[in-house]
């Protein structure tokens, strides 16, 4: 499995995007950056959209997305935006509400429309092409979910925002042959108040929450961090010891085997 880090970070900075994963380029983990960095042709391509949670940092070139694939008149089934009910709903409330954005869930019709919302049960496996897919829900300040995604040959998880929680954890020791383990970490040691107002980790609190994957030793992948404290964080993350960590940046592609 290819994995393109189209945003990485925790605010929108010059050089630095919110949230988006692209897998073997047609699912999208999370939808902070899709437009700007990818191709009408790589947009057209795409199939799937999961998401963690309706923040807007996680969210937001969904609409953009929309109206290039819209009037790039893409043929074949609607691109498919997949998550639980609950965030499907704040999705539709606040952005696609016909105010914010238009509705393309509706468009041009509502039988045959641009996007198609689909929604998944945390807990219940299901399958994308070649993947297979668990959503589990994780602790944030709204309704949220890591993905447990399972290829032959291994499996990776994708924890979005999270404070400290522990279910995914629980998934994640049960697995044979965990490859990785992507997890965020936004604000330095010396904001943890805010961190944990916010529903955020600090490298400690990363530190603790790392600890719950008991004996097992995937790869680390670390993202969204908020830009301004990045030098600080960077620099407490490397005193966590005995854990294969790897700090991701915008463009780069890793290839999971």
């Amino acid at each position: 499995m290819n994995i393109r880090v189209l945003g990485c970070h925790g605010s929108q900075f010059p050089g630095y995007n919110t949230t988006s994963f692209l897998l073997d380029g047609t699912v999208l983990l999370d939808a902070g950056t899709i437009t700007s960095v990818l191709s009408i042709e790589e947009q057209i391509a795409i199939d799937y959209i999961l998401i963690t949670h309706a923040h807007l940092d996680h969210v937001r070139d969904i609409v953009f997305l929309a109206d290039n694939v819209y009037y790039s008149k893409k043929e074949g089934p609607a691109v498919k935006v997949m998550t639980t009910q609950g965030i499907i709903d704040a999705l539709k409330t606040h952005l696609f509400n016909n105010i914010m954005w238009p509705d393309f869930s509706a468009i041009p019709t509502p039988e045959d429309h641009i996007l198609k919302f689909e929604v998944i049960q945390p807990g219940v496996k299901f399958q994308l092409d070649n993947l297979a897919i668990t959503a589990v829900r994780v602790s944030h300040t709204v309704e949220t979910v890591a993905f447990l995604i399972e290829f032959e040959g291994g499996s990776v998880i994708f924890i979005g925002d999270t404070g400290p929680t522990e279910e995914i954890w629980k998934v994640a020791r049960e697995l044979e042959n965990l490859k990785a383990v992507f997890i965020e970490v936004s604000l330095p040691n010396s904001m943890k108040e805010t961190a944990d107002v916010t529903g955020h980790l600090t490298p400690d609190r990363l530190d603790s929450e790392l600890k719950k994957l008991g004996v097992l030793t995937p790869r680390i992948c670390l993202f969204h961090m908020k830009p301004q404290y990045e030098k600080t964080i960077r620099e407490e993350v490397a005193l966590i010891r005995n854990v294969d960590v790897h700090i991701l940046s915008e463009g780069e592609v890793i290839r999971i085997d």
